[in-house]
Parts: C-alpha cells; sequence; structure tokens
C-alpha cells in the first residue's frame, strides 16, 4: 500500500492594483472581469497566442544574487499541460480547479493504453479506446499513446496542432462512463475545437465529469512495465486557474532513481535563448568550490525594493481570455498565468552566478539552465526539527547530527520546522530559520540528491534588526548549488508524513533560464 502527501504550498492569485495575493489573501481574489478576448486569423494563429512565454528579470534589493524572474505563460503552454475545471462539482472536497485536486488523483498507478494504429482522420474512437482496453479495468489514471508528439517540433507550429489526434463526441463519453480521473496523451491537443476539427467540447464533457485532462505527453514508448507509478505535477497550482503546464513522471517505486519523464520542456516564446546559453559572460573567479562567496557591486538593471520581497518574488496573477476563432465564435476559455521566482514551493538552483564571487563552475551553471531530472526524483529522508527550531532560528550542523535518520549518499534530503504552515502569509522571508555554514558543509558531504525545506535555506547572520527585512548575500544558496544541490523552498504539510524514509518527486517547471522554478512536490510512503 502506498500513502502520498502533498508538500507543494498553493498561492492565491493577486487582483490588477494589488501585488499581494500570495502574502494576503483574500477570497474574493478570483480573475476578474473584464474577460480579454484573444482572437485568431491566418496572421495570428492559435499555436501563436497559446504559447506565448515570456520572462522578465529583476533584482530585490542592492544584493545582486536575489536575482529573480517574472514569467507568464498560458494555460496551454507550448509544453505538457494540465486542463480541469468542473463547476458542476458537488463534493467540497473533490476539488472544483487544479490547485484544489488531492494527492491521490495525482499519484498512482496508471493504465497505457495503445490506439496509435487506431486513429481515423485524426480521431480517436469509442471502438479504437474499447479495443485498446479491452478486458482490463482501467486504473483511475489513463493514458494514451497515439505516437503525436514523435514529430513534435523544437518549436511550435500551426500544423502540429492541426494534426494532433482528437477525441469524437462518443470517444469523450465512453470515457465518462469508466470511473477515471485523469486522461493523459501524448496529442498536442484531444479536443476537436482548438485543433481545428470541429466544435465537440471534448475538455468540458471530461471535465464535467471530473475527468482531468493532461496533454502533450512526451516519451509513452519509453515506459516499461516496472514503471508502475505515475506522478502527475501541476507546477503552478494558483487557486482558481483553469489549467497551466504539467511535470508527470513514471517511477518505479522499488527504485525511483528509474523513471521516465513524460513531460516536454517549454521554451520561451516568440523568443529564445537557444543561441545564448547564460545571460551574461562569465567571469574569473577566485573562490575554491570549498569556500564560502560574497558579492562586489550590483548587476545594472531594475531593482524592487527588499522590503517587498513578499510581493515582488511570490507574485502571481490570473488573466482569463476567451480564444476566439476566425469568425468571431468562442473556441474555449483559457487564462495567463504571471508567476515569479518564488511563487509558492519552488526549486533553485545556481543558474546566475555573473560576477563569479560565489566560484560556482561554468559546467553547473550551464547544467542548471534547466533543473537537470536526475535531481527530481529519488529515495528521501526526513531531518525533523519542528520541535527544535523556529523562526529567525540558526540550524546548525550539531541539529542535523542530532535527528539524521540515516541520510544516505544520493538521497534527498527533506528538512522539516513547520514554518511556512504558520508563516507564509503576511510576511517577507525574513522570519525564516535558515542553515548555518556548517550545516551547509554537512550536507555537502553527506552528497545528497537535493535539498527540499518548509522555510528557506538563507538566515541572515547576524539578526537583522527587523524581521521583517532579511539582509544577505545568499552564500548558503550558492555553496549548495556549487556543488550540484538544488534546493526547494516552502514545502509545507511536512507534519502529515509518518516515515522517515519515502520516494520524493520534485514535479518542477520544465523551463529554463531561470534561478527558481515553481513545482510541485510529492511525497510516497510504502506501508
Amino acid at each position: 500500500m502506498f500513502r502520498c502527501v502533498d508538500l507543494t504550498f498553493k498561492p492565491y492569485p493577486a487582483p490588477n492594483g494589488d501585488g499581494e495575493g500570495v502574502v494576503r489573501p483574500n477570497l474574493g481574489y478570483r480573475p476578474e472581469a473584464p474577460i480579454l478576448h484573444e482572437p485568431s486569423d491566418e496572421n495570428r494563429s492559435i499555436t501563436e497566442i497559446l504559447s506565448f512565454y515570456k520572462v522578465t528579470y529583476a533584482m530585490s534589493g542592492v544584493q545582486p544574487g536575489e536575482i529573480f524572474q517574472k514569467g507568464m505563460l498560458t494555460t496551454k503552454p507550448y509544453t505538457t499541460y494540465a486542463t480541469f475545471h468542473n463547476p458542476k462539482e458537488t463534493d467540497s472536497w473533490a476539488g472544483r480547479y487544479l490547485a484544489e485536486l488531492p494527492a491521490k488523483d495525482l499519484v498512482g498507478p496508471y493504465s497505457l493504453l495503445d490506439v496509435t494504429n487506431s486513429i481515423e482522420n485524426g480521431t480517436i474512437t469509442a471502438a479504437a479506446l474499447k479495443d485498446a482496453l479491452g478486458d482490463q479495468r482501467p486504473e483511475r489514471t489513463v493514458f494514451l499513446r497515439t505516437g503525436h508528439s514523435r514529430n513534435r517540433p523544437p518549436t511550435p507550429n500551426e500544423e502540429y496542432l492541426a494534426s494532433s489526434p482528437v477525441l469524437d463526441e462518443a470517444a469523450a463519453h465512453y470515457l465518462t462512463t469508466l470511473g477515471i480521473r485523469m486522461l493523459g496523451s501524448d496529442a498536442r491537443t484531444i479536443d476537436p475545437r482548438y485543433a481545428g476539427k470541429g466544435e465537440t467540447p471534448v475538455y468540458t464533457i471530461l471535465n464535467e465529469a471530473g475527468i482531468v485532462v493532461i496533454d502533450d505527453m512526451a516519451n509513452l514508448d519509453q515506459v516499461r512495465n516496472s514503471h508502475t507509478m505515475a506522478f502527475i505535477g501541476i507546477p503552478l497550482p494558483i487557486r482558481w486557474a483553469l489549467g497551466g503546464p504539467a511535470r508527470v513522471f513514471a517511477v518505479d517505486p522499488n527504485n525511483p532513481l528509474d523513471f521516465v519523464d513524460l513531460s516536454h520542456v517549454v521554451d520561451f516564446h516568440p523568443n529564445t535563448h537557444r543561441d545564448h546559453p547564460l545571460p551574461f559572460s562569465l567571469p574569473e573567479s577566485e573562490v575554491a568550490i570549498d569556500e564560502i562567496g560574497d558579492y562586489p557591486n550590483p548587476w545594472p538593471g531594475r531593482i524592487e525594493p527588499r522590503e517587498e520581497q513578499g510581493k515582488t518574488q511570490r507574485g502571481t496573477r490570473l488573466t482569463p481570455f476567451r480564444l476566439l476563432n476566425e469568425q468571431g465564435r468562442e473556441i474555449g476559455q483559457d487564462m495567463y498565468i504571471e508567476y515569479s521566482h518564488g511563487t509558492g514551493t519552488h526549486i533553485e538552483a545556481a543558474f546566475f552566478d555573473p560576477w563569479g564571487r560565489h566560484g560556482v563552475p561554468e559546467e553547473i551553471l550551464k547544467r542548471y539552465i534547466r533543473i537537470p531530472k536526475d535531481r527530481l526524483v529519488g529515495e528521501a529522508a526526513l531531518i525533523d526539527l519542528a520541535d527544535q527550531v523556529g523562526p529567525l532560528q540558526q540550524i546548525d550542523s550539531r541539529h542535523l547530527k542530532r535527528n539524521d535518520p540515516g541520510l544516505k549518499a544520493g538521497d534527498i534530503c527533506v528538512m522539516r520546522a513547520d514554518i511556512t504552515d504558520w508563516s507564509f502569509y503576511g510576511s517577507t522571508p525574513g522570519n525564516t530559520p535558515g542553515l548555518s555554514p556548517d550545516a551547509a558543509m554537512w550536507l555537502v558531504e553527506k552528497k545528497i540528491r537535493a535539498l527540499v525545506l518548509d522555510f528557506a535555506v538563507e538566515k541572515s547572520d547576524p539578526m537583522p534588526s527587523s524581521p521583517a527585512v532579511k539582509y544577505t548575500p545568499n552564500k548558503i544558496h550558492y555553496f549548495l548549488h556549487k556543488n550540484d544541490i538544488p534546493v526547494v523552498e516552502w514545502c509545507v504539510n511536512m507534519k502529515n508524513l509518518r516515515k522517515k524514509r519515502f520516494i520524493l518527486a520534485i514535479c518542477a517547471l520544465p523551463a529554463s533560464h531561470q534561478g527558481g522554478f515553481p513545482a510541485q512536490v510529492f511525497a510516497l510512503e510504502k506501508w
């Protein structure tokens, strides 16, 4: 038996004119009217609209290590993505939106149906689904292998969308009779409206039957019989979002390092960084890999006040829009999602060290242009400090040694202090505990795979005059990062863990060129 705990903090969106929706939530902060309309025609395609993805950079205060990004993409971006909104749901605990889904819906066994040779004129029929299912009883999660994503171009185009196999109406209704909760496929979209193949509202049919749709999956032909467990992460689980990018893993629970990433990456569109792997020239550094670094002068550019970090680094906004066809008729309802570096639970790594004062090797900087997948899934061990450390306290190596559950090389280290659960709203990260240099060195000596916390890894030392403002050069962050250890911050719900060892999956946004990647994090206990 398996038990899953979602460790993800799920942020609220903010309205226009107020950036504090995440840190000072008000339940009236739902996406607001008037709704934006996005028309499409031969000059501006559906692909161009949905594939928009832009990131800008800023700095928080005068400490240049506090570089963060502000991103904006759609709920159906050019990557693996989820679609779900069920206004007909009557069970208040079942969820009407993606962010409300329990871990049981997102993690578990799955059935893989191959319809590659049963697609008729670009359509998946009910008969094809019945033949592929045969006599087996489907799991709550079903993946359809169509073979479409094998020909996926590196940059989005209309042909790939238009050639996507879709469900016909009978097939959609047949799926609603199977008792499934998740339907994934490697088609760009299974809804005829988006592929220009008709007006059957497949997303609506499935969603209103309680079925979440995952589109544009990858590598379904690489799944083996041992990969029995699926982790379906929504890296931007913003309350009231209708969809968004998804990160999906198929994992062997007996050997969690054996897994398949079923997600496509997402790149900026229409602009790209493909020809510029790093946004700065690499400097010469005099800091050794076993030394703690420091900063010289700041990076020129936009600087946000350090006191406003709660808004600048946690900013979140949803802008709904109606997608229209050439005749002005509505195709579907979507949203633009805006997020920041630290929007809820996120994973950080060394992508920025343009001054070279931390001595991050060039290969590490380039390795973390995207978070490498070998850091994202594995065995995990819990160091429980909840009854020993609190806000603004420094955690040293003695805390870690006393509470070490048997951390092994290659483990993901999970550290609990119960800070996010109690202190996230209404404050900047200045009230967090943090690791001392010797604690960071101890973790590096342990050769951990990643560090997962329900607080922030950095604490001012010495203590600032005001707990609301944290002045720090991020030296602990960079010491871990340059030793190939990414850090997940602001998790929640660690109090619900019942075992010291478990499987952990960090379902990070499969994006690039960022210092912090939003992520949904799951702990899977075996009983």
